[in-house]
């Protein structure tokens, strides 16, 4: 039975680790047991943040690309759609639906959101409501711009993220949401954001009766990943990243007595960096805040992975894990602030190792191999014989200058190879590749010495093998089926004759 696994990503980590999670299954990463849909929400009031737009892009140019290719079992093999897709039956493509939406957020400050105007002020009259307000938030919280967010300052957000239960969106959720159906969620517990929505979060999906299918919702099994402080700001001002350490203890308590004495979920992964030596600039919100890819976002994509796995995760009864709230750490085998492959444990070099190699050596064809062989290697060629039949190869000239690959598969291209350049530029640094050129290409890897040529003429000798198979032949309509297929085929014989990829 086909079954959807709903990802909410609250604030910007949640962003950063979709953005992970869709570049792996670009590379051919796939949930196993028997998820074939991923449905990723994000939630954030910062509509503007640079990490919230990339993301969205990053899945808008993904499903562009994957409904251009039949059946795709390699790269871009997992399914990825939006609540609006599933509740309305609609193929149509808007980034915007991966967002929940907040109403009264846009322009407000906290003030005006929660009405302090209109409360009694007229203690001789009993009516002393903002006196009372004020003992809960200061007069800085209050004039808080909350557009961009909750400056980490969680009993602001737990107000206002505390309508998003109620919205069109959520009852969508539900009324798309089946049995065997599963949910993640994705927070930072020293933010504002991520901090108050994820108990809310799930509270309302354990206890909520007002969500369509709410039996299912209630005992499907759940899982998070908490992400504690992993960067500093280079300057402290509203938010204080000083602060960091101690409001991540204080939440831990709480989710430690709420959440995970309660078995209130499945799985529940823990993710820092101590000893933090990653600095990013100060950005309050906005489209400033645009952080740089790192490690621990891929990390969080693995858990991911690691909870549609274990199936031993996944009882529920009345709302509770049955067997308990499972917490587990991330760690690495080698203490090194320039992480490899090799300083993996061998079940995530398994999963990463082959994907991503093989993604990369496609990106880095096609921005260095490609102009060489175009119109001259026989697999871009129109107009020839292609051994077994005669057939044109609808990789020639015309498709490479086309709108479409222009604007969706070399778009995304250029997104992941910004993506594996920005974990090498941070701290810890995730740096499995080489420098690419190409004549050099299947020298890719580091730590490896593959033997023999090391251009890329052993993949334009596959593509030209493989392009005549008839199951690489595009359908009407799906432009981009020939290229994907066909890479993800000659990728994975090169790389494996050269014992790139460990299995």
């Amino acid at each position: 039975m086909a079954q959807k696994l709903y990802i909410f990503g609250i604030g910007g980590t949640g962003s950063r680790v979709i953005k992970a999670l869709t570049m792996l299954f670009a590379a051919g990463c796939r949930l196993e047991n028997g998820f074939d849909t991923v449905v990723p929400v994000i939630i954030d009031p910062d509509t503007g943040n640079g990490d919230l737009s990339r993301t969205k892009d990053i899945l808008r140019l993904y499903q562009q690309v994957r409904n251009q290719v039949d059946h795709p079992d390699d790269f871009f093999g997992q399914e990825v759609k939006t609540i609006h897709e599933l509740a309305d039956h609609s193929a149509g493509i808007n980034p915007d639906f991966f967002q929940f939406r907040l109403n009264g957020v846009d322009g407000n400050s906290f003030r005006k959101y929660i009405g302090f105007e209109e409360l009694g002020d007229n203690p001789e009259a009993g009516e002393d409501d903002r006196n009372f307000i004020r003992l809960l938030w200061s007069e800085a919280n209050l004039d808080a711009d909350i557009s961009v967010g909750f400056k980490g300052n969680p009993h602001m957000g737990s107000v206002v993220l505390n309508q998003f239960t109620s919205s069109d969106d959520f009852i969508r959720f539900g009324q798309t949401f089946s049995p065997g159906d599963a949910i993640f969620i994705i927070n930072s517990i020293f933010g504002g954001t991520g901090a108050a929505g994820f108990p809310l979060l799930l509270k309302n999906l354990r206890g909520n009766s007002e969500i369509p299918h709410r039996v299912h919702v209630k005992d499907a099994p759940i899982g998070g990943i908490t992400y504690l402080p992993y960067f500093a700001l280079n300057r402290q001002d509203e938010i204080n990243s000083e602060s960091f350490e101690e409001k991540a203890k204080i939440a831990l308590d709480y989710y430690n007595r709420t959440i995970i004495g309660q078995n209130r979920i499945n799985a529940l992964y823990l993710i820092g960096n101590r000893g933090n030596t990653n600095v990013i600039p100060y950005a309050v919100g906005g489209k400033e805040q645009k952080n740089n890819a790192h490690f621990l976002e891929l990390a969080g994509a693995l858990a991911i992975l690691d909870f549609c796995k274990n199936r031993d995760l996944h009882g529920v009864s009345g709302g509770k894990a049955v067997n308990g709230t499972r917490v587990k750490e991330y760690g690495i085998e080698n203490e090194t602030e320039t992480i490899t492959f090799g300083d993996l444990n061998l079940d995530d070099v398994k999963k990463l190792s082959g994907p991503l190699t093989k993604y990369r050596l496609f990106t880095g064809y096609l921005e260095k191999g490609l102009p060489r062989a175009l119109g001259v290697s026989r697999w871009t060629r129109s107009n020839i014989r292609l051994v077994p039949s005669s057939n044109n190869s609808v990789l020639d000239r015309s498709y490479f200058s086309s709108v479409e690959y222009n604007l969706q598969v070399k778009a995304f291209n250029a997104l992941f190879d910004e993506w594996i350049r920005e974990m090498g530029e941070n701290k810890p640094s995730f740096i499995p590749f080489r420098e690419m050129t190409a004549d050099t290409a299947l020298n890719l890897v580091r730590n490896s010495a593959p033997k023999g040529n090391l251009s890329f003429r052993a993949l334009d000798v596959w593509n030209c093998r493989l392009i005549a198979r008839d199951d690489l032949r595009a359908p009407v309509g799906m432009k981009h089926s020939t290229l994907i297929r066909l890479f993800g085929l000659s990728t994975e014989k090169v790389l494996t004759k050269k014992e790139l990829i460990i299995r």
